[in-house]
């Protein structure tokens, strides 16, 4: 899948797997899970701890085996927003997300001018060709890249509508992060908290209005058909270390069965 293919079916709202790859984040795991055929990856570097070589391999990877590879940044920093982008995934998240004016600092960041400020950077070997003029450097990076942000507070939820207001249409995805929520509101453990389940019907009621995808990570079949029951979309099932340990404790138990 295409970055442009993949911005338009996030923006479709279309069903989309994906996988977080939080401790293994390699080339041979990025062609694993392009092999099992997931779409797009979540790749965590704001809880990973990565070196900026691995996660550039790993990018450079997903899209010569076409998956997309969406990269969590640490922060809304201007300089971790730049470098992320720099690698040309398929697209960012931003996390903790809050406020109008953070929104509008996160498309400076992204957005070359005369929507942002970001600064041009000249490197014609994350395009597969010799040359390549600004032009059409400037034009893939504006249209073609993922943006989007994780609401991950009660304080996000109610900007809601000023921050989809002053992003000017420059967004493509409003990430939900429950596990942060829950710890904000002082219900941890809890999922199904009312609060907890109204953020994520108001996040998707208002982001379906303008088009913009939804995602979440759904740590189990049951957790996916909740979110899909609540209209998201971009769903990551299990991380790279779940499955390992899954793997593990599986291969673990029919072992036992052996020593009986």
């Amino acid at each position: 899948m295409t970055r442009q293919e993949f911005k338009r079916v996030a923006r479709e709202r279309r069903l989309c797997w994906g996988v977080v790859m939080l401790e293994h984040i390699t080339p041979m795991m990025v062609r694993t899970f392009a092999r099992a055929e997931y779409e797009w990856l979540w790749i965590d570097n704001e809880h990973g701890h990565q070196s900026y070589e691995s996660l550039y391999h790993a990018i450079r990877t997903a899209e010569d085996v076409g998956i997309a590879s969406i990269l969590r940044v640490t922060s809304d920093d201007y300089g971790r927003i730049a470098q992320a982008l720099d690698m040309a995934p398929t697209g960012i998240i931003v996390p903790r997300v809050e406020t109008p004016e953070q929104v509008r600092h996160i498309v400076d960041c992204a957005k070359y001018p005369p929507i942002g400020k970001r600064g041009f950077g000249m490197r014609g070997s994350l395009f597969g060709a010799h040359k390549i003029n600004m032009r059409d450097r400037a034009a893939d990076q504006q249209d073609s890249r993922f943006l989007a942000i994780q609401l991950e507070s009660p304080r996000a939820v109610d900007n809601l509508d000023k921050i989809i207001e002053v992003a000017q249409g420059q967004l493509d995805g409003i990430f939900y992060g429950p596990a942060d929520f829950q710890m904000v509101i002082g219900a941890p453990d809890q999922p199904e908290h009312p609060d907890v389940i109204a953020a994520a019907k108001l996040i998707s009621s208002v982001s379906a209005k303008h088009n913009l995808s939804n995602g979440t990570p759904a740590t189990s079949i049951e957790t996916a058909k909740r979110w899909i029951e609540l209209g998201f979309n971009m769903l990551t099932y299990k991380s790279d270390e779940q499955f390992l340990a899954d793997a593990a404790y599986e291969a673990r138990e029919e072992l036992r069965e052996l020593e009986k």
